[in-house]
């Protein structure tokens, strides 16, 4: 933390310090209306002059604050008028999205925020970066408020001063600072009237516990700043050696958690952690500690999430993703020509003679397996799927479809979507089986079913 006025060769230092403006193809500037914001945008603005980067101004109307959040939208875009700033706002309906998605507010609004911040970069091009106002001030605040929460290493370093194209020029100036230069340079913001209250958890902190640090130690915040370079510096070596261990327990199908098992329990955790992430599953500290503590023991199988698992077996820890279930044939007439079983699925149904059986298909097992005598339908025939209790004699007597269905190892997934061919007296021929032994092809038929299934894109 600089003691000195926040000014732009201070800000520079830091862009250049985080390597934040390489390769800059233009900047987003998330803009609230707020100090910080503000202040964001009046710095940058001046920057892209000197520097010579675009800023395309992005605002969010959450809509939970009724005429405030009216205002603040007018007064971005009022702010981003008088700097000749080209202004992007998102009006969004926070409160039923959350309701909808099963997220709080505030997880609601994140979300909504850097969705919206990341369409707006696609419009400056793939090297575009996203600046948010983060200070130094909420670095300590999410320090204050992760620590309570009993955070893991990753969770008390702070708000890093770069996460893939989101940058936050501000991150080593307090809130006062921001406020001197913007009183210094006349630069105007808005108030949100909730952060003026304790009804935030943050807030509470911000009011309540900042105030206290400072009593104790006055340089708080300069003193966080060297804790969270420590920190940070603690935790980028436990991710590099946590890399190295799991690219040493690393097989063709996964980790070997006989590897894993014997790490030091700080590795050990970071690796399950990594574990988890990578999978795309959330890493919180019981979900991880569970995990780290299973390497190299019992078989288990984990559900994560409605489609997918962690599997540990004979020592080899992997993700086994659910196969969705195939959809089901509806009954359909069993007719000549093109018949869609399903979207993606038809079959193509042809009656011939022998001789044009002959002449028409390159005889061999496999295509015999897709005829049968077409003179053996009793009744009416359809296409459809296994039902409860179906038979067939298709090979090694009378089985039930199901029992077939495993024999042949079709996985139960798949199952619903294998065509049938039934009349009135039973099954007549099943994909990939064949025909049932009463429809079979003999010298005596007349008339052949040929039936062809396409799969399709």
């Amino acid at each position: 933390m600089s003691t000195a006025p926040l000014e732009l060769e201070a800000v520079k230092k830091v862009l250049e310090h985080h390597e934040m403006l390489k390769n800059c193809g233009g900047i987003v500037a998330a803009v609230s209306g707020g100090c910080d914001s503000s202040v964001l945008l009046h710095i940058l603005w001046r920057l892209s002059t000197e520097m010579g980067f675009k800023i395309l101004c992005a605002h969010i109307n959450h809509n939970l604050r009724g005429s405030e959040s009216e205002r603040d939208e007018k007064f971005v875009r009022s702010l981003c008028e008088k700097y000749g700033i080209e202004c992007r706002v998102l009006s969004a309906d926070v409160a039923a999205f959350a309701n909808e998605h099963r997220l709080s507010t505030e997880e609601a609004g994140r979300k909504l925020r850097y969705e919206f911040f990341e369409h707006c970069a696609s419009e400056l091009g793939e090297n575009a970066r996203i600046a948010t106002a983060h200070s130094l001030s909420d670095c300590a605040e999410t320090y204050i408020f992760n620590s309570a929460r009993g955070a893991s290493l990753s969770g008390i370093c702070g708000i890093p001063p770069v996460r893939g194209k989101i940058i936050r020029p501000l991150i080593e100036f307090s809130r006062e600072q921001i406020e001197a230069y913007a009183a210094e340079h006349g630069v105007d913001y808005v108030t949100d009237s909730t952060n003026l209250t304790d009804e935030y958890t943050r807030n509470k902190i911000r009011h309540g516990v900042i105030p206290v640090m400072k009593e104790i130690n006055p340089g708080f915040e300069k003193a966080f700043l060297r804790l969270s370079k420590n920190l940070s510096e603690t935790r980028d070596f436990v991710d590099s050696e946590a890399e190295k261990l799991l690219s040493a327990a690393e097989t063709e199908k996964g980790y070997d958690t006989s590897v894993l098992g014997k790490a030091h329990p700080a590795l050990r955790n970071r690796a399950a952690a990594m574990i988890l992430e990578k999978s795309g599953f959330g890493s919180d500290f019981e979900r991880t500690l569970r995990l780290s503590e299973r390497f190299g023991g019992e078989d288990f199988k984990e559900e994560l999430s409605k489609n997918a698992y962690l599997v540990q077996k004979r020592g080899i820890l992997w993700k086994e993703i659910k196969p969705e279930k195939s959809p089901a044939i509806e009954e359909k007439p069993f007719a000549e020509g093109k018949t869609e079983l399903f979207p993606g699925k038809t079959a193509e149904i042809s009656v011939l003679s022998p001789e044009e059986f002959k002449n028409s298909y390159k005889i061999n097992n496999y295509v015999l397996k897709d005829t049968f005598d077409y003179d053996k339908i009793e009744g009416t025939a359809v296409v459809r799927s296994r039902r409860e209790g179906d038979k067939a004699d298709i090979h090694g007597g009378t089985k039930t479809l199901k029992k077939l269905f495993i024999e042949e190892k079709i996985p139960a997934e798949k199952r619903s979507s294998v065509a049938v061919v039934s009349d009135e007296k039973g099954v007549l021929w099943v994909e990939g089986l064949g025909a049932a032994r009463r429809a079979r092809l003999s010298e005596e038929t007349v008339k052949m079913a040929a039936i062809k299934i396409r799969h399709e894109e």
